[in-house]
């Protein structure tokens, strides 16, 4: 299938949705940007402090660097606000990825979906923290390489957390494999549909970002119907044509 063919296909799933589906990648997006800039404030406003009074005199007229005690401290709650940013937004993906796939196979998911990470029990809480620390280490073991090798990894597993939100018992570990193996010849397709957003990214780029508003639900609906056709090309070991495909 064309790039075209996934477009057109999250176009017409997202006529009439575009509120709801912006609404479900919204939502996580704020909540991962409000515990960053949460758990950094106080290291932010300490540095902008210093950066106004770095040095104090005293009586003699001799100066003196302010305490490095004070970011050092200020540094392990940014410290740990990192790590629970990691937690939070592997949560949020797995659930976006159970609200997309149910999006795509025509279900109106409810945004409450979103959080299935949560709210789907412990384990499954494990797994998607799992699955995403997985999926940096490997990523990044590969960048190490150079940044094609990095870039590729990325492909290679970017269907992970749709498996994992597809199947119920799948551990991360082959939540990534599976990934890896459907995947296998086709990361230039999901390429060449990544490629195919470039001229509406730059736009979203010039009107300042307000433009990614929309983009967003396109690009990930078009994405999902991606894993949608390589998951029919696997279990039925032919190309995989949607009902609900009108183009």
């Amino acid at each position: 299938m064309k790039s075209k063919n996934f477009k057109t296909l999250a176009l017409n799933q997202l006529r009439g949705h575009w509120g709801a589906v912006i609404a479900a990648l919204i939502v996580p997006s704020l909540a991962v940007a409000a515990l960053s800039l949460l758990t950094n404030l106080p290291l932010q406003i300490y540095s902008i402090f210093t950066r106004s009074s770095q040095f104090y005199s005293d009586s003699y007229g001799a100066y003196y660097h302010m305490s490095s005690t004070v970011p050092t401290l200020l540094s392990i709650p940014a410290f740990l606000g990192e790590i629970a940013v990691f937690v939070l937004s592997a949560a949020l993906l797995y659930g976006v990825s159970r609200y997309l796939l149910k999006f795509v196979r025509g279900a109106q998911p409810v945004i409450g979906e979103i959080f299935g990470g949560f709210t789907s029990g412990a384990e499954k809480f494990g797994r998607a923290v799992l699955l995403q620390l997985l999926i940096s280490i490997f990523t990044a073991l590969w960048s190490l390489l150079f940044i094609i090798p990095g870039i590729i990894a990325g492909y290679r597993y970017s269907m992970a957390f749709y498996i994992l939100a597809d199947n119920d018992n799948i551990s991360a570990l082959d939540a990534l494999n599976a990934s890896k193996e459907m995947m296998r010849g086709h990361k230039w397709e999901l390429f060449k549909l990544h490629l195919s957003f470039i001229g509406w990214i730059l736009l979203c780029i010039i009107t300042g970002g307000i433009g990614f508003i929309f983009l967003s639900p396109y690009m990930s609906t078009a994405q999902a119907n991606f894993y949608e056709y390589l998951r029919g090309i696997r279990s039925a070991g032919a190309e995989y044509i949607s009902p609900q495909q009108t183009f």
